[in-house]
């Protein structure tokens, strides 16, 4: 069965509605949203930038190093804070994020130095004390240069001076290290004038390097020939000439320092300039040696010992170094049959000879022209205390004279042997004397003296006896009453003398008797002498008498 499908229906007609086209404004309610959007953006931006840059400073250890608690200072002032600190990443050290301030951005160079700021104690005294109280922080010396830099290698110990002080910038180069560090100080005449920054040793030229810095105003005061020494220490010199002791101020004698002068004969010379090169030389006796220029070469030939005497040992001609022993060594005269011991020495022959110190040609002429006039060369002691020796040079009076010759190429100076080895000579010429005389005979005559000697002694002993019973004899006769009498007596027999004496005065009668008598027998001693003579005469008046007469002499008037 089939439906009829109904007939379509048609849609409603509706009536369009018309659009009334208005303009756009916007409402006054979004002024407030976008106000604060662009007050948040400002907001952020400035947040942003007055961060300021971000660096990053490597250090070998971050002792005392906080995250978002180390300050960064600069002269006292902060300036910025550590964000961050991790390991390297070939563990060698530390890496410090650092936030520096917008407005200290400008300190930021090439050459800008950090380092940790902790208590430190050192030669060079205390410091970083306050750092008890008030923690670890990182102190930042602001840069010289033009370029800008991120990242740094910071300083293990504070630089000595900061960056930009005017001064003068020098090098002293050493042989060896000694106590002397950075933070020594550097002396003029007694005056604290700058101090040793840094101490680098140059492998490829193997000395030791120390980075010095004089203050500004006491720049002028070196020039390109002025001499640095070490005055670390006590210096003390104990030799012939004294004692000598030499100490520096009271801070190089604990940390070390360096003293420096410009001698008078340098004033002339050029002002130095920054990086210039000095010798440090160990003691200021090592800057006086710089005045000596020994460039002749000549070899000595000692035949006593050299025990005491060493490289760099002082040659003196009375009192005044002229030269510096060069080395000691058999090498250079190996097949000598005297094994006399080889020392060579080198002269500055313008000491000597009064001559320019740049003219080598007459120096030989001058030694030699010495030489003959008597110059030789001997070992002295320069130390009484230590047995130092050094060669000696003078003129001697006595001796066989001599040339300068040629031995394995070397010019020579004939030598003597020193005071000691002249001793010794003598002595042993004394004991072969000694030895050649007859001792045995001697020896017997001695002892033969000595029985003799030891016979008289024993007679000697009894006469002393005898000599003193003998005394003690006349000790006992003194002692008796009849010889302490014997004075009196001999008083008073002296006494009847004189009376008896008195009594043929000239006016006594005994006297005038005697004058009598010794007249008579004088006439009668006349008339027996008359006789005589005519007996003698006529010796038969004898026997016949007188023929004129009787003569009788004449008789002495009473």
């Amino acid at each position: 069965m089939s439906e009829t499908s109904p007939p379509p229906t048609l849609p409603p007609v509706f009536p369009k509605a018309v659009i009334i086209k208005k303009s756009r404004q916007l409402s006054p309610i979004w002024i407030i949203p976008i106000v604060a959007a662009c007050l948040g953006l400002w907001l952020v931006w400035q947040h942003f930038s007055a961060k300021g840059p971000l660096v990053e400073v490597q250090f070998e250890t971050a002792e005392g190093i906080v995250s978002g608690k180390t300050s960064i200072m600069c002269r006292s002032v902060g300036v910025g804070i550590v964000e961050t600190v991790r390991l390297d990443a070939n563990m060698k050290g530390v890496i410090t994020t650092i936030r520096i301030d917008h407005a200290a951005a400008n300190v930021l160079k090439s050459d800008t130095r950090f380092w940790v700021v902790r208590p430190r104690f050192g030669g060079t005294g205390i410091s970083g004390l306050s750092t008890i109280v008030s923690g670890t922080y990182i102190e930042l010396d602001p840069g010289l240069s033009k370029q800008t830099a991120r990242k740094f290698i910071g300083l293990e110990n504070p630089p000595v001076t900061p960056q930009g002080v005017p001064g003068l910038h020098i090098t002293l180069v050493a042989d060896e290290g000694g106590s002397l560090g950075p933070g020594s100080s550097i002396s003029y005449k007694g005056i604290k004038v700058g101090k040793i920054e840094s101490r680098v040793f140059n492998t490829q030229k193997s000395r030791v390097e120390y980075g010095a810095f004089i203050e500004g105003t006491f720049g002028n005061l070196v020039s390109e020939r002025s001499r640095f020494w070490n005055v670390s220490g006590i210096d003390l010199d104990v030799s012939a000439a004294g004692v000598r002791l030499r100490t520096g101020t009271l801070e190089s004698l604990v940390a070390g320092g360096v003293a420096f002068d410009s001698a008078e004969i340098d004033i002339h010379a050029k002002q130095a300039g920054d990086g210039f090169i000095f010798p440090l030389y160990k003691s200021h006796d090592d800057t006086e040696d710089t005045s000596l220029n020994p460039r002749l070469t000549y070899l000595l030939l000692f035949k006593d010992s050299v025990r005491g005497l060493s490289k760099e040992a002082p040659v003196e001609f009375r009192g005044i170094r002229i030269g510096t022993v060069e080395d000691i060594s058999f090498d250079f005269l190996p097949n000598d049959p005297e094994h006399r011991v080889p020392v060579l020495i080198k002269l500055d022959a313008s000491v000597l000879g009064n001559l320019p110190k740049d003219d080598l040609s007459a120096g030989p002429g001058v030694i030699a022209q010495s030489v003959r006039t008597g110059l030789r060369a001997t070992l002295k002691t320069g130390s009484l205390l230590t047995g130092q020796l050094f060669v000696d040079l003078d003129f001697q009076k006595e001796g066989p004279s001599a040339e300068v010759v040629m031995v394995e190429g070397y010019r020579t100076i004939p030598t003597i042997s020193s005071g000691l080895g002249q001793l010794q000579d003598k002595v042993t010429a004394l004991l072969d004397k000694f030895q050649a005389l007859p001792l045995n005979e001697t020896v017997t005559n001695a002892n033969t003296a000595l029985a003799e000697i030891k016979d008289m002694a024993v007679v000697a002993k009894g006469t002393v006896a005898e000599l003193n019973g003998a005394a003690a004899n006349l000790d006992k006769l003194l002692a008796s009453k009849e010889t302490q009498a014997l004075p009196a007596e001999l008083k008073s027999s002296l006494t009847s003398l004189r009376k008896t004496l008195d009594g043929f005065n000239q006016n006594s009668s005994v006297y005038r008797d005697l004058a009598t008598t010794i007249q008579e027998l004088s006439s009668a001693l006349r008339a027996i002498d008359s006789l005589a003579t005519t007996i003698e005469r006529k010796p038969s008046s004898l026997l016949w008498g007188n023929p004129k007469g009787n003569v009788s002499p004449p008789r002495a008037k009473p």
